[in-house]
């Protein structure tokens, strides 16, 4: 189990556009679908981690995700 400082694991009923994002990319892949976690924070910032593609978790912060749009 990853912990992130701040950060807050979500699902795709919490927050579909990110989530939907991090899905179709591993799809891409052909990878599995990592944990998605949103920190609250107003910087404009995010981040991938893990051992593997299994244990694999992607962050985004707060701020980052109502800056951009969808395209960027």
């Amino acid at each position: 189990m990853m912990i992130f400082n701040r950060a807050k694991e979500i699902t795709k009923k919490d927050n579909p556009r990110l989530y939907r994002t991090v899905e179709n990319l591993a799809i891409t892949e052909g990878l599995p679908t990592p944990k998605v976690y949103i920190m609250d924070d107003p910087a404009l910032n995010a981040f991938a981690t893990g051992r593997n593609p299994e244990h694999a978790a992607v962050c985004a912060t707060t701020g980052l995700l109502d800056a951009l749009d969808d395209q960027e």
